[in-house]
C-alpha cells in the first residue's frame, strides 16, 4: 500500500505542475459551467424582452380593405406601419421587415356577411425578430377578432361568455423543489458523465503516454512495485483530478442557478427552488465514485497504448463519445420510463439514478443495483487497465 500511495504522490505532483491539467480539473469546471447554464438563458430572456419590448415595422398589403384592423394595430402601439417595399419576400428574408400582413380586397365584406375571411401573415421563420415579431401581430388580430365577436354577440343580445361555457386552470402540484430538481435533472447528470472524462482525462494521458514520451516510465517498472501497485498508483491520481472537476463543476452550477435564477425554468407565475439535501448529495457522491473508476480506468487502459501526449488525445475521443450516446437521451427526457433492468447498464445506470436522486424519485433497489454493477464495471476495467501493463509490446511500442 505504501509503494501505491507514494506513486499516486508522484504523478500528484507532476499533476499539479501541469496546466493543462489544472485548467481542465479547476478553471474549466469553475467558469465554464456557469457560462455554459446561466449566461446563454439570461441572454436569450433579454432577447426575447427587447424583442416584445420594441415597435413592429409592418407592412400591410391591402391596408385599404379593412381601415379599422389597420387603426386597431396602429392603437395597440406596439405596431408601426411602413409602405410595402417592391420585394417583399426578399425584404423579410434581408430582416429590413420583421413581418406583413396581407389583407384580401373582400375583407369589408366577409366581415358585414359574417362569414370567414383569410387573412395572411408571412415572415422568416429561421430569423427569432422575424418570428416573433409575427407572432405577436398574430395575437393583435386575433384580439381584434374576439372584439367583433363580442359585437356581435351584442348586437344579438347575447353574452360573450356564451362561447366559453367551460374555463381552464393550470394547477401545478409539483413543490418548487420539485420544480428545481426536475430541472437541474436535465443537466447535472450529463456534466457529472462528462466531467468524469474531461477532468480526469490530461493526467490520465499524462501518467501514461506522457511517462512514454519523457522517458520515465522505464525508471517505473524497474521499481520493486508490482503492476497492480503502480497502475492503482497513477489512478488514485486521475480519480483525484476527475472527482475534484466534477464536484467544483456540479457544485458551480448548484450555485449558480441558487441564487442567479433563470426565468425560463417555470412556467409565468410558479417558483423554482433548487435545493440538494446532505442524504441527496452523498448518494450522488456512491453512484458517481464507481462510475468515475470505471471512465478512468478505461482512461488509462486506452492512452497506455499511445506513444505520445497527442496521439493519446486522439485515442481518447471515441470515450467521450461512448459516455454522451447512452446519456444524451436520458437528460434530454427527464421522465422517460426504463426496465428496471436498465439500472445496471454501464454509465446509462448511473445516469438514471443520477436523475432518480434529483427528482426524488429513486428507490432503494434500483440505487443498489446500480452501484453494485457499476463497481464491478469498475474492476473489469481496472483489471483489464493492470492486464494491459503487464504486455511489454505495449509499454514499449516504437510503431
Amino acid at each position: 500500500m505504501q509503494t501505491t500511495i507514494t506513486i499516486f504522490r508522484k504523478e500528484i505532483l507532476d499533476t499539479l505542475r501541469d496546466r493543462r491539467t489544472l485548467y481542465a480539473m479547476i478553471v474549466a469546471p469553475l467558469l465554464l459551467m456557469p457560462l455554459l447554464t446561466i449566461l446563454p438563458s439570461h441572454f436569450m430572456v433579454s432577447q426575447m424582452k427587447k424583442q416584445e419590448e420594441e415597435h413592429i415595422r409592418l407592412v400591410v398589403v391591402g391596408g385599404e380593405h379593412a381601415p379599422e384592423l389597420v387603426a386597431y394595430l396602429e392603437g395597440t402601439g406596439q405596431v408601426e406601419i411602413v409602405e410595402p417595399p417592391t420585394d417583399l419576400e426578399g425584404a423579410l428574408q434581408e430582416g429590413d421587415i420583421p413581418a406583413a400582413l396581407a389583407i384580401p380586397a373582400d375583407f369589408a365584406e366577409a366581415i358585414a356577411e359574417e362569414r370567414p375571411v383569410m387573412v395572411t401573415i408571412s415572415s422568416d421563420a429561421s430569423k427569432m425578430a422575424s418570428s416573433m415579431a409575427a407572432s405577436r401581430v398574430q395575437m393583435m388580430v386575433q384580439s381584434y377578432a374576439q372584439r367583433l365577436i363580442a359585437q356581435r354577440l351584442a348586437a344579438r343580445g347575447l353574452d360573450p361568455s356564451v362561447l366559453t361555457p367551460i374555463q381552464i386552470k393550470s394547477q401545478n402540484v409539483a413543490s418548487e423543489e420539485q420544480m428545481g430538481g426536475s430541472f437541474m435533472a436535465m443537466l447535472l447528470p450529463m456534466f457529472i458523465a462528462i466531467w468524469a472524462v474531461v477532468g480526469g482525462m490530461y493526467t490520465a494521458i499524462d501518467v501514461t503516454a506522457g511517462e512514454k514520451e519523457r522517458g520515465t516510465l522505464e525508471a517505473l517498472l524497474v521499481t520493486p512495485a508490482s503492476r497492480l501497485q503502480i497502475v492503482l498508483g497513477k489512478l488514485l491520481a486521475v480519480i483525484t483530478t476527475s472527482l475534484s472537476a466534477v464536484i467544483l463543476s456540479v457544485s458551480s452550477m448548484y450555485f449558480s442557478f441558487r441564487f442567479f435564477p433563470v426565468e425560463t425554468m417555470a412556467r409565468e407565475g410558479e417558483k423554482v427552488a433548487f435545493s440538494l439535501p446532505p442524504q441527496t448529495i452523498l448518494l450522488i457522491v456512491l453512484v458517481a465514485l464507481p462510475l468515475v473508476v470505471m471512465i478512468n480506468s478505461l482512461e488509462i487502459a486506452i492512452c497506455i497504448f499511445a506513444r505520445s501526449f497527442k496521439e493519446a488525445q486522439n485515442y481518447i475521443v471515441p470515450l467521450q463519445f461512448a459516455v454522451l450516446i447512452p446519456t444524451l437521451p436520458l437528460v434530454m427526457v427527464p421522465d422517460l420510463a426504463m426496465p428496471f433492468v436498465a439500472y445496471a447498464a454501464p454509465i446509462a445506470g448511473a445516469i438514471l439514478s443520477f436523475r432518480d436522486l434529483l427528482t426524488g424519485a429513486a428507490s432503494g433497489a434500483a440505487l443498489a443495483l446500480t452501484v453494485a454493477s457499476s463497481v464491478i464495471y469498475a474492476a473489469i476495467c481496472l483489471s483489464v487497465a493492470v492486464r494491459i501493463f503487464r504486455r511489454e509490446r505495449v509499454l514499449f511500442r516504437a510503431a
